[in-house]
């Protein structure tokens, strides 16, 4: 016998295929009730934003990012207050409770975001960056992010592109590969709270590698003029980011050896 938690699932399902939002919103509230997942209160949220209730689409966003917030998921709170701040940028409380991300104890502390179930831990994590800001800097990074939602088989970055923004994944999964003699090479697979692009931006070359998504992803963006108008500002943050680069270039250097 299906449990409750499989029926109201499929209740869900059936409701978001036909559209019916109000319908589809009752039954996450209950499947809520039984699974305090962030990720329900997130899709309650979307079903808002489809019935045009803009406000309590924020609400929901915001109540998610929070939930994350409290299960030291730091990566997914920062892509949820974004998310309630592309459609309500003055909404003081989102701005102030993602200012506080940098105090948390994951990033104040340097702590390994949880790993959801079924998942790989991420090894190229943008708490170490967060970590070495300060709380201005935090600020400002967070600020200037852009999110994205891209579906499957999605082109971030493109190999021999001369693009320089920086990205920082937050759902999904994303895969990098390259072209060796016109074949393609499997380099990694990227993981929520993973951070790339920033080789380009550092040294100024083309991009080295091709970054597309392998599932629907959340990818926040801090664009080139961004970052050279921030590095203006406050010359510190380039030192920052080469600290953070050789660190991760140094750890993923140590763990070749030792697989050798």
């Amino acid at each position: 016998m299906a449990s409750e938690k499989a029926i109201i699932s499929e209740k869900v399902q059936i409701f978001l295929g036909k559209s019916d939002w109000k319908s589809a919103i009752g039954e996450m509230e209950k499947l809520f009730a039984i699974d305090q997942d962030p990720i329900i209160r997130v899709r309650i949220g979307d079903a808002h934003q489809k019935l045009n209730q803009k406000a309590a689409a924020v609400k929901e966003y915001i109540r998610a990012a929070d939930l994350y917030a409290e299960k030291g998921f730091v990566v997914k709170a920062l892509a949820q207050y974004k998310l309630a701040l592309r459609h309500d940028p003055s909404n003081t409380q989102a701005q102030a409770q993602m200012e506080l991300l940098h105090s948390h104890k994951t990033v104040s502390e340097m702590k390994p975001e949880p790993v959801e179930e079924g998942a790989q831990a991420s090894t190229r994590s943008v708490i170490p960056l967060f970590s070495d800001f300060t709380q201005d800097e935090f600020n400002e990074f967070t600020k200037r992010m852009i999110i994205h939602t891209l579906p499957p088989g999605k082109p971030i970055i493109k190999e021999g592109d001369t693009g320089s923004s920086v990205f920082i994944l937050t759902r999904g999964a994303v895969r990098v590969y390259a072209t060796v003699t016109g074949k393609k090479i499997e380099l990694a697979t990227l993981q929520p709270s993973d951070f790339f692009g920033e080789i380009a931006f550092l040294t100024g070359r083309p991009r080295t590698a091709t970054v597309e998504t392998t599932e629907e992803s959340d990818v926040l963006e801090v664009a080139e003029e961004d970052l050279n108008e921030m590095i203006r500002k406050s010359p510190r943050m380039l030192e920052v980011l080469h600290n953070y680069h050789e660190k991760r270039a140094k750890s993923t250097l140590e763990k070749v050896r030792e697989a050798i």
